[in-house]
């Protein structure tokens, strides 16, 4: 595959995923501008244990699909896709089975700080998330499966039409007036076409071959896939433990307060997992034939590429982090402004996430080192958060998870180190990494100084579009000033702009 090639394709699939991304986050706008704290509290709780529930169930399955498409012949792949959706297909009654176990235990899951009436109300709505997952779980593979098969293109449209359908099935009954038991209706319809076209779709696209995959191949498949799952799960649960502790420990005010602040914005976060879903198969390509520069060289190209967007994106959003909030989330008699430092703590994660650092693991066959890399994340997460949220409220919840992560990070990067064989600071592009970093950091205090000059106050609307506009267009101009912003990224960008990729 040619380097233009490569890259359009990464476009068409940081493109749905952004897509994606924006249709989840007017998803929840429309929910929290819509519901009271408390209905908020309560949908934000079934979301989180079906998210939860999901991730207990896919074990790593999914993932395993980009590894052994590259490993086997084309004539097992049909079978291949099979076996993994059939194991779904068990995993997800066990995933109902377990939701209907935290019905049961959700009086002693639930800080008594929760008023009774709410808690009862989950309690009531758990076994439509129960059968929500039965049928969404099985067709969690397919995405990867037209991703694996070279269609970036098919995966994309995928992508963006289940989301669409999601968001249609959930906000559609809300928009017309209707309570939280007619959306969940609307997801379980949902969920049953997605299940049934998903098959279809799946059925079609595989070339014809065998139907059943070579012998050891399932046990192989269990042995490569559990620790990927067991760290699916394990990450799932890092990124709600802190959400659960809030639970525990405050009131569901503070639990719609904490859920709007805490949520990294997902149009930036899914760039880097979307970049790395691409060049997973080429970082397996590269280890399989032992290029070692070749596989450090397209792991590199790929942080650059992340990091000039991702790191000045999350600078942008941390400065107009007050306005963000209150445009999107606050109405009249509704203010969420007790979210906006939890909201710019949480979004600082993402200046680490410039790359999707399991996806290189797992070209070395470690998913073991990415196992016990999430259990050190839970771990950390956990012993942090405890007492920064009995101490500092929410605002403590956010700075624990965030120098969790950082901590965790080093670990990380120090395994990867190992694999490479080369030092912890050659994992990373630093020099590349820390220009773009100072860059954005400068325009970011530029903009936060000049916008807080004692100058009238002024609708949310109008504050946030002149801090981002004079944001990106410092930064572009700084950027290409100084060298970080080069004439090829310059191209990339007029080719994103002009979606040509979407029919090249």
């Amino acid at each position: 595959m040619s380097a233009k090639s490569l890259t359009q394709k990464t476009m068409v699939v940081v493109f749905s995923r952004v897509l994606t991304s924006l249709i989840d986050l007017t998803t929840a706008v429309i929910i929290i501008r819509i519901l009271s704290k408390t209905e908020y509290a309560i949908v934000g709780y079934l979301l989180m244990i079906y998210e939860v529930a999901r991730y207990v169930s896919t074990l790593g399955f999914p993932e395993s699909i980009f590894y052994y498409f590259e490993h086997l012949s084309k004539n097992f792949r049909k079978a291949f896709a099979l076996q993994t959706c059939g194991i779904l297909l068990v995993t997800g009654l066990i995933s109902g089975a377990l939701i209907m176990l935290i019905k049961v235990l959700a009086p002693w899951l639930i800080s008594d700080q929760f008023e009774p009436q709410v808690i009862e109300t989950i309690q009531q709505f758990l076994p439509y998330i129960a059968i929500i997952a039965i049928f969404e779980i099985p067709s969690w593979p397919v995405h990867n499966i037209l991703l694996a098969s070279d269609r970036q293109k098919e995966a994309g449209w995928y992508q963006v039409i289940t989301s669409l359908m999601s968001f249609v099935a959930l906000i559609g009954p809300f928009a017309l007036g209707y309570g939280i038991e007619w959306a969940l209706y609307g997801m379980i319809l949902y969920a049953i076409i997605r299940f049934v076209g998903s098959l279809i779709w799946m059925l079609v696209i595989l070339p014809p071959g065998e139907l059943k995959t070579p012998k050891g191949n399932f046990k192989e498949q269990i042995g490569f896939s559990l620790p990927l799952g067991i760290s699916s799960f394990v990450n799932q649960f890092n990124k709600y433990a802190d959400k659960f502790i809030v639970t525990l420990f405050l009131s569901e005010i503070a639990y719609a307060e904490y859920l709007a602040g805490a949520t990294e914005v997902p149009i930036i976060r899914v760039i880097p997992f979307a970049v790395g879903t691409v060049l997973i198969s080429r970082y397996v390509s590269h280890k399989i034939k032992n290029e070692h520069e070749n596989l450090i060289n397209v792991w590199h190209k790929g942080i650059k590429k992340v990091a000039i967007i991702v790191i000045p994106l999350t600078i942008m959003i941390v400065v107009t982090a007050s306005s963000f909030i209150s445009l999107l989330f606050e109405t009249d008699g509704k203010s969420y402004q007790g979210s906006v430092l939890p909201f710019q703590l949480y979004n600082l994660i993402i200046l680490i996430r410039v790359a999707h650092y399991g996806s290189i693991l797992q070209a070395y066959g470690d998913t073991k080192g990415v196992l016990r890399l999430s259990i050190s994340l839970m771990v950390l997460n956990v012993l942090l958060s405890v007492p920064f949220t009995i101490w500092f409220g929410i605002n403590g919840t956010a700075a624990a998870t965030l120098i969790a992560n950082v901590i965790n990070w080093v670990f990380t990067l120090q395994r990867i180190a190992g694999h490479m064989k080369v030092p912890i600071q050659k994992v990373l592009p630093v020099k590349h990494y820390s220009a773009v970093l100072i860059t954005s950091s400068v325009v970011g205090v530029i903009v936060y100084l000049l916008g807080n000059l004692g100058w009238p106050d002024v609708d949310a609307k109008l504050d946030l579009t002149y801090n981002v506009v004079s944001y990106i267009g410092l930064y572009l101009v700084l950027g290409s000033l100084f060298k970080v912003i080069t004439r090829e990224e310059w191209r990339n960008l007029k080719e994103m702009l002009s979606f040509s990729f979407l029919w090249k």
